[in-house]
């Protein structure tokens, strides 16, 4: 198994968990999400948590090729982004889940996005495709 299999095994399932939970539990999301926002220390401890997250998979992972392992050294980076996003400005957090109201299409547009990508790196994990 090599790295970019490995890494996708471990972010596919965990994004068609989020999708799911997104779409099916739809008012527990929204609850979550808009708690979140709200709580600083929790949207710092969760830019820690990713800017770590995606520090490893970079250190481990930076390949710019043309193929999909791409996707996982832009994953990576997003993670580094999102992280020091939520850690220097947690406000921002806020201000996207203040913008988006219950039943808005973009929770299902996204939570498509997280599960079509998660199953796609699901998918190349473990050799289907």
């Amino acid at each position: 198994m090599t790295t970019s299999q490995f890494i996708a095994g471990l972010i596919g399932p965990l994004f068609m968990a989020i999708a799911a939970f997104m779409v099916i539990r739809r008012d527990s999301f929204q609850e979550f999400a808009k708690a979140a926002a709200y709580d600083r220390p929790l949207i710092f401890l969760a830019g820690g948590i990713l800017l770590v997250s995606g520090l490893a998979i970079v250190q481990v992972h930076n390949l710019w090729v043309s193929d999909w392992r791409v996707i996982i050294t832009l994953l990576g980076w997003l993670c580094v982004l999102g992280g020091l996003i939520r850690i220097f400005s947690p406000e921002f957090a806020r201000s996207i889940v203040d913008e988006i109201k219950p039943g808005h299409p973009a929770i299902v547009i996204t939570a498509a996005a997280y599960f079509a990508l998660g199953a796609f790196l699901t998918a190349k994990a473990h050799g289907i495709l």
